[in-house]
């Protein structure tokens, strides 16, 4: 069964993150697991006990990691999740983009640092994440009571090549029984009709065998804008977006515009890379 990673720094937004992911995770029925990686001054794993002596400060910050990680496991299994820890030493950003297997883990939950307005969000490790994790991405910022989740918004472009990432979103988000609405942004760029839009969405859903979901349409001059109105203006609790790179005029929500809404919004968002 796959797990949910929750990699962590055990800061105030991580933690967000990790007690969001035991609800999820209690939800979803799934396992979890969570990470924390340990810069060290020499490789810590080839060392002996002996040679552990030599470096006491980082010695403490290794064993407090460890027992930081085994509370949040008892605080999972507490909850009825079945969980477990890892503890690395100098994993970089690159490694943790290896580490996330979509084979072994059904998504991966972040805190954010950002807050309100451009802020940089979790250094860059959260931004990095969603533009190439091979797994879906859930950022947090504040502490969210689960019971509070009421609505869920999807953002799509509703083509055939962001199929499978929208399916596999949706049943990650289906389980949560909540309501869940997909917003369509008409660009003048982009601009179409009503009943073509109708059509593409029978055709998009239709084919992964989702009914009756409902579908807002708003007109904005960008994909950025549009996507701040309907969130403004349906105030969902939490949203989703599938991400890929922007190629002119042939795609909408790029990285950067779900990075733009973590920064500027408090709900958890969660986004998918199309093409990977």
């Amino acid at each position: 069964m796959k797990q949910i990673l929750v990699p962590t720094d055990f800061s105030e937004s991580a933690n967000n993150a990790s007690e969001f992911g035991i609800e999820l995770a209690k939800s979803l029925k799934l396992p979890m697991r969570f990470l924390h990686s340990i810069q060290t001054p020499i490789d810590w794993s080839k060392l002996n006990l002996e040679d552990e002596k030599k470096y006491p400060e980082t010695k403490e910050r290794i064993n407090n990691s460890r027992e930081q990680l085994k509370m949040w496991e008892k605080k999972a299994d507490e909850e009825g999740v079945d969980a477990d820890h890892s503890l690395t030493f100098n994993t970089g950003m690159d490694e943790l983009i290896n580490y996330v297997n979509p084979e072994h883990y059904e998504l991966v939950i972040m805190g954010t640092h950002g807050t309100k307005g451009f802020e940089k969000i979790m250094g860059s490790n959260t931004q990095k994440l969603i533009r190439q994790s091979k797994a879906p991405v859930l950022a947090i910022k504040h502490q969210f009571d689960f019971k509070n989740l009421k609505k869920i918004l999807i953002a799509t472009d509703l083509k055939e090549e962001s199929q499978k990432a929208f399916e596999k979103v949706y049943k990650i988000i289906e389980k949560l029984k909540t309501e869940i609405e997909l917003v369509y942004i008409i660009t003048p760029y982009n601009f179409k009709e009503t009943k073509e839009i109708d059509s593409m969405a029978d055709d998009f859903l239709g084919k992964i065998g989702v009914k009756n979901l409902k579908i807002r349409r708003l007109n904005a001059n960008n994909e950025a804008r549009g996507i701040g109105m309907a969130l403004n203006k349906l105030k969902p609790d939490f949203f989703t977006s599938i991400t890929h790179k922007r190629t002119g005029f042939d795609t909408i929500f790029s990285p950067s515009i779900t990075e733009e809404i973590i920064n500027n919004y408090d709900i958890p968002v969660l986004s998918i890379n199309r093409e990977i």
